[in-house]
């Protein structure tokens, strides 16, 4: 029971410094204010984790073990499927279901991005690594259309993705409605496809799309 109660202990104390971390950023917040938060003695989080530096490993873990379970759930082209089928309207859309309301994880990630830390670099690029992967593997089951440079495609599949989920809440002022929950997730995911449906292929389109490859020169050869 003891061994029980000190794995609960600590993800509690984990999440707390997540949700701090998201709010203030790491370099604002104290073992102590995490401790408050967690309910538990700043000797815990120390026991716990031995320093700042050792919490704030583990919330990076914490976060890169849930993008990796998701991408191991967007590696099946049943997800491919369903974005055809209109059932989901992106990547981001994904993310957003598999996050619990009010979860701190994204703006965590909006703050370590837009941040500048290094180590908002090296999480994007194994992201963007593994989203190549997927685009690859989506294209060779006919699900998407990869494209000539699925390293830019890619990447801007994920620009419009994270971008959707870090600026939710300047969206929901700029739009008049909520993008990511209710009718306005809705109105978001028809106009998502809309944009999604040049790399999407259907039973019209199939791999001929034509973004799939450059257009032709209308140049003569000389």
């Amino acid at each position: 029971m003891s061994s029980v109660d000190d794995r609960t202990a600590r993800a509690r104390v984990r999440d707390a410094a997540l949700r701090l971390f998201a709010e203030h950023g790491e370099d604002r917040v104290t073992m102590r204010q995490v401790a408050d938060l967690a309910g538990v003695s700043p000797a815990l989080v120390v026991h716990h984790f031995g320093s700042k530096a050792g919490l704030r490993e583990a919330v990076v873990e914490h976060v890169r073990a849930w993008m990796d379970e998701l991408f191991d759930l967007t590696a099946d082209t049943g997800t491919a499927e369903a974005m055809q089928a209109g059932e989901w309207s992106s990547i981001g859309e994904v993310l957003q279901h598999a996050l619990p309301e009010g979860s701190p994880i994204v703006p965590y990630l909006r703050r370590l991005m837009m941040s500048g830390d290094p180590l908002g670099t090296e999480l994007l690029t194994a992201w963007h690594r593994q989203t190549v992967e997927i685009f690859t593997a989506w294209d060779a089951a006919g699900k998407l259309i990869a494209g000539p440079d699925p390293e830019t495609r890619a990447a801007l599949a994920m620009s419009s993705d994270l971008g959707t989920l870090f600026l939710a809440d300047h969206w929901r002022h700029v739009l008049g409605y909520d993008p990511l929950h209710g009718e306005g997730l809705a109105r978001w995911a028809d106009e998502a496809m809309r944009f999604y449906a040049a790399i999407l292929p259907t039973p019209d389109t199939g791999a001929d799309n034509d973004i799939a490859s450059p257009p032709p020169s209308s140049e003569e050869p000389s």
